[in-house]
């Protein structure tokens, strides 16, 4: 979330590192998810393999 933050700025870092957070239990598929270069609150589809 930190990451996100000094990214993308206080509000779409936060939101992006809130879904992030929402994203983690066992129904999900896990995973490298760094960051993206462009906002969205979606996974990184290209960097989802472990």
């Amino acid at each position: 979330m930190l990451q996100a933050i000094q990214k993308h700025g206080a509000a779409k870092g936060f939101l992006m590192g809130f879904s992030r957070i929402l994203r983690c239990h066992p129904f999900v598929r896990g995973g490298y998810d760094p960051v993206p270069e462009k906002f969205s609150l979606r996974r990184n589809p290209k960097n989802n393999k472990i």
